[in-house]
């Protein structure tokens, strides 16, 4: 679902008449309201008109509903289904000129405004059914909706959630915890309130025996989740097996606070279908739960655009991200760290973001910062053991492509997303700056780190004050192409003195492992990660930068021939895959109340240094080899499986806190167990607390397969197996 809200339209010939406009769409179709209200005659009719050629090359006209639903099309099908709400108000007509009015009509004009609602949908998108859906989804489908507590019993009674002719989906009104008997908040002292979900019941019937496309919009209040910064909601089935099915999660804590959820399940067959919408706030099992949401600013002043925000549990947001740059600073912006106390455990803790991709300025005009331009999103999972969220796009001047993913994994000591970087050069490129990520950024540094440090495994490498430099760039050619050639390469900023405000940023450090770096260029391919320090200087606060780079070397012997000669160009064609883990790590350690082993065993001293960064990324350094099924990525772990009983197994070595653990290409998203080898043979991982709830799975829809997803506290090696044992 894709919204879009002008909340105040004038009218140059109504000076009494305003108005609202809102477009909203899902895959299948997109639907336009127009809302109007004044003291003028005019708001007693709130018209929206569809004309040009696009519907004029599309002459079949076909009635699918008098008045209210016709569709437009070639001879070959392909065209268009319009329909408005089946009430005496709305009427949709056709002009001679081949023009769509769609109108609703009153005789005493609302105080609230009056609003009349266009849905449109391509017919070449549309399954028979679903078309009939359009018309009449009263007819087609019926959603039931119930509450459930905590032990799966239903509350009150069963509704019929409506269809909204503003959506286009049925919508349900999702109600909050505290409907079930719940408290109005959680104690997370007691161990209960972790896992502690709502449970919603939906009851989907229909009497076609070929598959719908079902739209569903399930929109509640803050309190559907213990606290709105969380709250990871999954599609179970009736026996609680998590079924993959996608779910888009948006809410806004802005003035307003409210949680809006959308799905779009394909019903195979006729009977009634049970799903059962969950949603985690604290912990999914026994670890806590990550997620990755769209959040609206709505009444944050007059702020806008696309903000995606990610958080560990529901104890206020991890990392925040600004994917179109609307407030002008990262892409990567507010981060804060976790199971930190920063006032009160449990809560908010300071902010000690932001960072960036893609820090390029071409040589030729050095001044004018080429950003990502036309990014777009995919969520591929939103949680709870680890989210999937894309961001892709071009640089302004079409010259780097890039396609970064996004996974926050769940755990229990630090937040830990790993970036996964994908650059193409579509062009060749004589740079003044290039860079493919950066901590801090450039925009996003007001932080108040007095130290920086970078090293490998075996220990620091470099270490320097932060000065009052007041200057941005790079200090020399020196800090430009560093290469890191040791296991586990890591960059961090400490010792923070930001300790004045409502929530002091002095109680953690911010910095990357490299995990994986493969530079291609001119049919050469260069492992060795590269770094360059700069400096920065924004709000007033001299900074100092790491970012991921590439060599910077009089003539460019690593490149040969394709790079001209030049210390600072990429030829065409040339590629850049990275994966860098991103760590917010606590910087004091009487102020961590959480209960991971390896910060509970280290030394206070510790967390004031670099030490626990190095032993950090040394320790969640991961090797995997696979026996059966095959390797996709090392870290985080993800394996293709076989298609046999045994589908996969894998041995894993290194690792801290908890690593995800996930197997592709299922057949189906039920009856998988995963096994682990001890000294007594092969035993069953079971994390439940309230019945089957520490797995995630996905769907993919392009090869119809499903994915699940483990949490599992591997450090020394450890050998797994998925294994087939029945749907129960």
């Amino acid at each position: 679902m894709n919204r879009l809200y002008v909340p105040a339209v004038a009218y140059a010939k109504d000076g009494k008449l305003s108005g609202q406009i809102q477009i909203a769409s899902m895959p299948r179709h997109v639907v336009w309201t127009h809302t109007v209200k004044g003291t003028s005659s005019n708001a007693k009719v709130a018209r929206i008109t569809l004309g040009g050629a696009a519907l004029n090359t599309y002459p079949t006209v076909k009635w699918m509903a008098a008045n209210r639903a016709l569709s437009v099309s070639d001879a070959k099908g392909n065209g268009w289904l319009f329909v408005v709400a089946n009430d005496k108000e709305h009427s949709l007509t056709l002009s001679k000129s081949g023009t769509i009015i769609a109108e609703r009509s009153v005789s005493q004009a609302p105080k609230e405004g009056l609003s009349a609602s266009l849905l449109a949908a391509p017919l070449n998108a549309l399954s028979s059914e679903e078309v009939a859906l359009y018309v009449d989804p009263d007819k087609a489908a019926e959603v039931r909706y119930s509450l459930l507590d905590l032990q799966a019993k239903q509350i009150g009674t069963t509704v019929s959630a409506p269809w909204d002719p503003t959506l286009g989906a049925f919508r349900v009104t999702l109600k909050p915890l505290t409907a079930t008997g719940a408290p109005s908040g959680a104690n997370y002292e007691q161990a209960k309130y972790h896992n502690w979900y709502g449970r919603h019941r939906l009851e989907i019937k229909r009497t076609s025996s070929k598959p719908l496309s079902l739209p569903i919009a399930m929109h509640g209040p803050h309190k559907v989740a213990w606290y709105i910064v969380g709250g990871m909601p999954i599609w179970r089935d009736v026996k609680g097996n998590p079924t993959g099915l996608p779910l888009q999660i948006s809410k806004n804590w802005h003035g307003q606070y409210w949680y809006h959820l959308y799905s779009q399940p394909t019903i195979a067959k006729s009977g009634t279908e049970t799903l059962e919408l969950t949603v985690a706030s604290s912990r999914w099992g026994k670890v806590y739960a990550a997620s990755h949401a769209q959040l609206s600013l709505d009444g944050y002043g007059t702020a806008g655009g696309h903000w995606d925000e990610s958080a560990l549990g529901a104890f206020g947001e991890s990392i925040t991200y600004d994917p179109d740059l609307a407030l002008g600073r990262a892409m990567v912006d507010d981060v804060r760290p976790f199971l930190v106390q920063s006032v009160k455990k449990w809560n908010w803790t300071g902010n000690v973001g932001g960072a960036d991709f893609l820090r390029y300025r071409d040589s030729a005009k050095w001044f004018w910062e080429r950003r990502l331009s036309r990014v777009r999103s995919v969520y591929r999972a939103v949680g709870p053991n680890q989210t999937d969220v894309g961001y892709a796009g071009v640089s302004t001047d079409g010259a780097i492509e890039a396609d970064i993913r996004t996974q926050l994994v769940a755990s229990d000591d630090v937040v830990r997303t790993y970036y996964h970087l994908n650059y193409t050069f579509l062009k060749d490129v004589d740079y003044h700056t290039l860079a493919f990520f950066q901590v801090a950024a450039d925009n996003y540094a007001d932080n108040g780190f007095t130290r920086y440090a970078y090293g490998d495994a075996k220990g620091k490498l470099f270490e320097g004050q932060v000065s009052a430099h007041k200057k941005k760039g790079y200090v020399s050619d020196k800090d430009r192409g560093i290469a890191l050639s040791g296991k586990s390469p890591w960059m961090l900023l400490f010792k923070s003195t930001k300790t004045g405000g409502k929530l002091p940023e002095h109680y953690a450090n911010v910095g990357f492992v490299v995990r994986n770096y493969e530079l291609s260029v001119g049919g050469k391919i260069l492992t060795t990660p590269h770094v360059n320090i700069t400096r920065t200087f924004n709000a007033g606060d001299s900074q100092m930068a790491f970012q991921l780079g590439v060599p910077h070397v009089d003539g460019s012997p690593w490149c040969g021939p394709p790079c001209k000669g030049k210390k600072r160009f990429i030829p065409k064609g040339s590629t850049l895959k990275a994966t860098v883990e991103y760590l917010v790590v606590p910087a004091d350690k009487s102020r961590y109340y959480g209960a991971n082993k390896l910060l509970v065993a280290t030394p206070a001293s510790h967390f004031t240094n670099h030490e626990l960064m190095r032993r950090l990324a040394a320790d969640n350094r991961l090797e995997a080899t696979v026996s059966v099924g095959k390797l996709l990525r090392t870290q985080p772990v993800q394996v293709q499986v076989a298609k046999s009983a045994i589908a996969a197994d894998v041995s894993v070595e290194g690792g801290v806190g908890y690593n995800p653990l996930s197997f592709h290409g299922l057949p189906r998203h039920d009856g998988w167990t995963l096994e682990q080898f001890t000294a007594q043979g092969w035993n069953a991982i079971n994390q439940q607390v309230h019945g089957k709830d520490f797995w995630q799975c996905n769907h993919d829809a392009k090869t119809n397969t499903w994915s699940v997803t483990f949490s599992v506290p591997n450090t020394a090696k450890q050998r797994y197996r998925l294994v087939w044992s029945k749907a129960k």
